[in-house]
């Protein structure tokens, strides 16, 4: 167990800015230092520490005295993370969309400003959408963060007791890691959004679309997993961590993802294959595809993806608790 006096700045730095951090908890802790070691002779050190703790206020409050403002839609605490993700992400997904757009223009044989236009329009999406899902993300990861809760469940009142603040906690999922989750799923996202169907006209061979009707119809539901994983992503991002809730979210999305593709691929309804230019196997001079084959792959695929996906956020979230 951390000491009071450790969980206590704790938990008033880590609602600050990170810049303001390392100075505020070195004061905190001369502070208390300093009213521990003027207790009437005889105090209980444990006592005169939480005498002191209390004397100083709720941590949220004391917090917020430090900050001289309210919290925001993204709070000091989380604002730098968000930040950070909100630039890591607005340099990948745009420029991944904007490269597929100048793809599928190029196949097309569009004129270069239909092109320019489709790449520009691609990218400010992609961009509308990754500041969007990542800032709503990061609002209910402020609101609902398990230390939050903690916090406020102490009350900002003279009763609340600093035994019961929480123990602090290290990052169990790496920054790096986080992101290239979030990135991803954003990315997904963005694909599933797009105006238009992916295909295109290869050496004068049309090939409209790579999905049938069916699997575009139902890229809605597709979709809504993904805005459900894409926020389990953010929060453990935000969080550090996997929780019960981000791992039941992440399921969820799982399932409203996975679940359609595979139904898809097991009655041959996922790849529209009549459109297809390319193939992988020989059949008197002519390339075709080997359907069946192709189908039973995608299904192993996004299965395993999928077990190893849930298994993982449910062995980090039972660590946790």
């Amino acid at each position: 167990m951390s000491s009071l006096t450790d969980r206590y700045v704790h938990a008033v730095t880590s609602q600050l800015p990170e810049r303001q951090r390392s100075d505020i908890a070195e004061e905190l802790r001369g502070t208390i230092e300093d009213t521990v070691a003027a207790s009437p002779e005889g105090t209980d050190p444990a006592e005169a520490e939480r005498a002191a703790l209390r004397e100083l206020g709720h941590p949220t409050t004391l917090a917020d005295n430090y900050r001289g403002e309210v919290r925001a839609v993204i709070g000091p605490r989380l604002y730098p993370a968000w930040l950070r993700t909100l630039k890591a992400l607005l340099l990948w997904v745009p420029a991944m969309v904007g490269v597929i757009m100048l793809v599928l223009g190029v196949i097309d044989q569009d004129r270069p400003l239909d092109v320019l236009g489709s790449i520009v329009s691609g990218v400010l999406y992609a961009a509308l959408m990754v500041a969007f899902w990542v800032t709503v993300g990061f609002a209910i990861a402020e609101r609902t963060g398990a230390e939050s809760e903690t916090l406020e469940i102490l009350g900002t009142n003279e009763d609340w007791d600093p035994a019961d603040l929480p123990e602090p906690q290290r990052r169990q999922v790496s920054w790096g890691d986080g992101i290239l989750s979030v990135v991803l799923n954003a990315f997904v996202l963005t694909i599933l959004l797009l105006p238009g169907r992916l295909g295109g006209d290869l050496d004068g061979f049309a090939w409209g679309q790579i999905f049938t009707d069916t699997a575009y119809s139902l890229r809605w539901l597709l979709a809504a997993g993904m805005v459900a994983s894409l926020l389990a992503s953010v929060f453990v991002l935000a969080r550090g961590r996997w929780t019960w809730p981000t791992a039941v979210a992440n399921l969820v999305g799982t399932i409203l993802f996975v679940g359609p593709l595979v139904w898809l691929a097991a009655r041959d309804d996922l790849y529209a294959w009549d459109t297809l230019p390319a193939a992988w196997l020989a059949d008197g001079g002519t390339l075709r595809v080997n359907e069946e084959q192709t189908l039973i792959v995608t299904v192993i695929v996004l299965v395993v993806i999928a077990v190893w996906d849930t298994f993982d956020s449910f062995r980090k979230a039972a660590r946790e608790h």
